[in-house]
């Protein structure tokens, strides 16, 4: 069990939690049952049974324990994978893996990196008559690393303003050319001039993490994204990327 508490359990602890620790305590009340029944008519020593039992009590565990991608064996197999790519990493290569909830792949592109906390999504898409969203026609990522934008798309040209703590950036969509402004560092600096916004509770207080407007029939969506999921094996897995540095 001290084993697979370094891996998170996938299904979340309210979904799987339930159904797991009674099979926790099923196996542990049958093991302990059966070496009070039989460890004095087995002819092997007391701490060879106890071994042999501890070792069927993790196989059945390990079997059932919730598979995907925290499953022990699969993290292993990512990790491996993880530092055989460390070398040939880019910063940007963080907009992939936080997609594809590669945490292994993050925790190595935030060790090699230093990458700041927040990256950003922007959405664009087609409304219909009722206002909806009808037609996704583009999606791109960025992140502010020493007030220098990163992004997985170099068309689109980045401008940021210190002096009035913003973020421009320049996009022809439908054949329409329009600037959209965010805050930065304060990303939700000029929320009073979008359409709608989303927040959420902070240890600060309430902060903006998402901003919509409407241009014309394209409405453009940014979000704020936290790639970064620490749990124990991540935590165990920095520490042998301190061995690659």
């Amino acid at each position: 069990m001290w084993v697979l508490s370094f891996f998170p359990i996938p299904c979340g602890f309210g979904l799987c939690l339930p159904l797991y620790y009674p099979i926790i305590v099923f196996v542990g009340l049958i093991s302990g049952w059966a070496y009070y029944k039989f460890n004095d008519k087995i002819r092997l020593r007391k701490w060879i049974q106890i071994i042999l039992i501890l070792a069927v009590d993790i196989l059945v565990l390990t079997y059932f324990y919730p598979k995907g991608e925290f499953f022990p064996t699969n993290q292993i197999s990512a990790a491996r994978r993880v530092v055989a790519q460390y070398a040939a990493l880019k910063p940007t290569d963080i907009f992939e893996a936080t997609e594809k909830r590669d945490f292994l792949m993050i925790t190595a592109l935030y060790h090699k990196f230093e990458l700041p906390k927040e990256t950003y999504t922007v959405d664009y898409c087609l409304t219909d008559t009722s206002g909806r969203c009808d037609t996704f026609l583009k999606t791109f990522n960025y992140f502010i690393k020493d007030n220098k934008v990163f992004s997985d798309s170099p068309s689109i040209h980045f401008e940021i303003s210190l002096t009035d703590g913003s973020l421009t950036f320049t996009d022809t969509v439908q054949q329409t050319t329009f600037n959209f402004k965010v805050g930065y560092p304060n990303f939700g600096k000029y929320s009073d001039e979008f359409d709608d916004s989303s927040r959420e509770l902070s240890p600060t207080g309430s902060r903006v993490t998402g901003l919509v407007k409407d241009i014309g029939a394209v409405r453009v969506a940014s979000s704020e994204r936290l790639p970064k999921f620490e749990y124990k094996f991540t935590k165990l897995f920095e520490r042998y990327l301190d061995r690659l540095k």
